[in-house]
């Protein structure tokens, strides 16, 4: 009975509204906090970060109260400047919170280098799908004076290739191939029958580095 008789007695029910009110301001404080703390309901647009320098692309977002984060690094692509940013998550014009992180890529300085392929000697045809194959790019194709039609030299830019040279990929690579009409050499070859073929084969090199040597003036 006394215990019933205090549970209605005023005493308790100012004790029991005064926690409840006590309780309910601690909650609305609490609740206020962490609306500030996380930035509740207060959005930022990404900004498009595309072909941005790492520093240009970090002073954009410290405006912004983002932060930026390198992930990798990408082949370069000759359409965005070096070391620009090629990718951006979130996206440009995504909504975020103040504090996120943007995750970028960064475009290369220079495109990787591959062997250069085991062209001299071969046909056109075989020498084109072989350059292609280690994405390389055709230029310039000039003839001159051999018995054969295969490739007797390549350059790029200035620079006369040998196989397995490093080179950029994308490179432009010009060729020198002969014209398969007969010269003095074969009709040298053709008096003189009792040449057995590796005599030949040895002579067929040697023509073809001395028209590289004549066509790169070595």
């Amino acid at each position: 009975m006394d215990f019933i008789k205090f549970l209605v007695s005023k005493t308790f029910l100012k004790n029991l509204i005064s926690a409840a009110i006590l309780l309910a301001l601690l909650i609305f404080g609490l609740n206020i906090y962490l609306k500030n703390y996380t930035h509740h309901n207060e959005y930022h647009l990404v900004p498009d970060l595309t072909n941005k320098t790492y520093q240009e692309a970090k002073e954009i977002l410290q405006k912004r109260k983002m932060n930026i984060v390198i992930i990798d690094t990408v082949p370069y692509n000759p359409a965005f400047k070096k070391f620009a940013i090629v990718d951006q998550n979130p996206h440009k014009n995504d909504q975020v919170k103040v504090g996120r992180k943007i995750y970028v890529k960064l475009n290369s300085n220079a495109f990787p280098k591959v062997s250069f392929p085991p062209i001299i000697g071969k046909s056109k045809r075989q020498a084109v799908n072989l350059l292609k194959a280690a994405g390389l790019k055709i230029g310039k194709i000039s003839e001159k004076p051999y018995f054969a039609e295969i490739v007797l030299a390549a350059t790029h830019q200035k620079d006369s290739l040998k196989t397995g040279m490093p080179i950029p990929k994308q490179s432009v690579i010009n060729l020198i191939i002969g014209d398969g009409k007969s010269n003095a050499e074969e009709d040298s070859e053709e008096d003189n029958p009792a040449e057995t073929t590796s005599d030949n084969t040895g002579k067929h090199d040697a023509s073809i580095e001395n028209t590289l040597n004549n066509v790169l003036g070595n």
